[in-house]
């Protein structure tokens, strides 16, 4: 699971309809409550996964508080986020 928390409850709800839509395949089930949007990964998705995820949000310009990955691939994580320019 990725969750993402978001400055105000605009961009959070810009967030979660962009993720509904379907922008991004590999993702399951967007959810969000009133603090942050949760968006459920396939267990089998990958680091281009988590990289779609962010340049969703770039492409939407949303930007995220935070961003929390769940995960038991933590290097896969760390070499997501060090390999981003």
């Amino acid at each position: 699971m990725i969750r993402l928390r978001f400055a105000d409850a605009l961009t959070l709800e810009r967030a979660g309809a962009l993720f509904a839509a379907g922008v991004h395949p590999g993702l399951g089930e967007a959810w969000g409550d009133r603090a942050a949007l949760t968006l459920h990964i396939a267990g089998d998705a990958g680091i281009e996964t988590l990289r779609g995820v962010l340049a969703a949000l770039d492409a939407a310009a949303l930007t995220a508080e935070s961003l929390t990955v769940h995960t038991n691939e933590l290097d896969d994580v760390w070499a997501a986020f060090t390999a981003l320019p």
